[in-house]
């Protein structure tokens, strides 16, 4: 399966206060694009854990109502959080673009990792620069997602759901 970031369809967040493009899911987990264009609040996302990553934009903030703030200001470093936990967000320096991991905790563990997926890989990979060429002939580019195994050599970041026990 191959999603085209350009051909994702927008759509606002479970709150209303932003938009995203889904990329893949099913019951209990979820991975998406996020657009982060101001300050808003988060869409809550009880009994769910959640790996939100940085791919364009100069960081933000996730100030909880109850501990001290999740400051994601690297480029694609994965930085897992309770989904349940409220939280406003704010920029540190104009808009962002994201991508979310989102699994309910009694289904699913997840995990996101940024390098090239393995042979052996499975779950999903969007990559994050350069292009592939899939088995099938087609090119996938940059913010593109492809379902796993799939023969990528470029950095990517690589989901992966196992359910839970």
């Amino acid at each position: 399966m191959l999603r085209r970031h350009a051909d994702l369809p927008i759509s606002p967040w479970r709150n209303g206060a932003g938009r995203k493009a889904d990329v893949a899911g099913g019951p209990g987990w979820f991975i998406g694009f996020a657009w982060l264009d101001g300050p808003a609040d988060f869409s809550n996302y009880e009994g769910q854990d959640r790996t939100i990553t940085l791919l364009r934009g100069r960081g933000f903030a996730l100030d909880f109502a109850d501990g001290p703030p999740l400051v994601v200001d690297r480029l694609q470093v994965p930085s897992p959080f309770d989904g349940g936990r409220a939280c406003r967000c704010r920029l540190l320096d104009g808009p962002c673009l994201v991508v979310n991991a989102i699994s309910e905790r009694a289904l699913y563990r997840h995990s996101v990792e940024i390098r090239v997926p393995r042979p052996t890989d499975t779950g999903f990979a969007v990559l994050l620069s350069g292009s592939a060429t899939l088995a099938d002939g087609t090119v996938a580019g940059p913010l593109d997602a492809v379902s796993l195994p799939a023969p990528i050599d470029v950095p990517c970041a690589v989901f992966h759901f196992t359910p839970v026990a």
